[in-house]
């Protein structure tokens, strides 16, 4: 369970870089935009919110595996 929480820790904290890279223009957006927003904000939000939920699982998994002995 631990190698989980830590494999779902580096997955979100490489979604929020690629969140940051995408804000400043270094990596190419995906997703197209409306006319209110560009397509930076729209990925730069999928690839935030992807962390956050990667993140959060990882945080989980730590949890679940604080009874378990190894």
């Amino acid at each position: 369970m631990r190698v989980v929480a830590l494999v779902f820790g580096i997955l979100g904290v490489i979604g929020i870089v690629m969140g940051i890279l995408t804000a400043v223009e270094v990596a190419p957006a995906f997703i197209s935009g409306g006319p209110t927003f560009g397509t930076v904000a729209y990925t730069s939000a999928f690839w935030w919110g992807l962390a956050a939920l990667l993140l959060l699982t990882s945080i989980a998994f730590s949890i679940g595996s604080w009874g378990t002995e190894q």
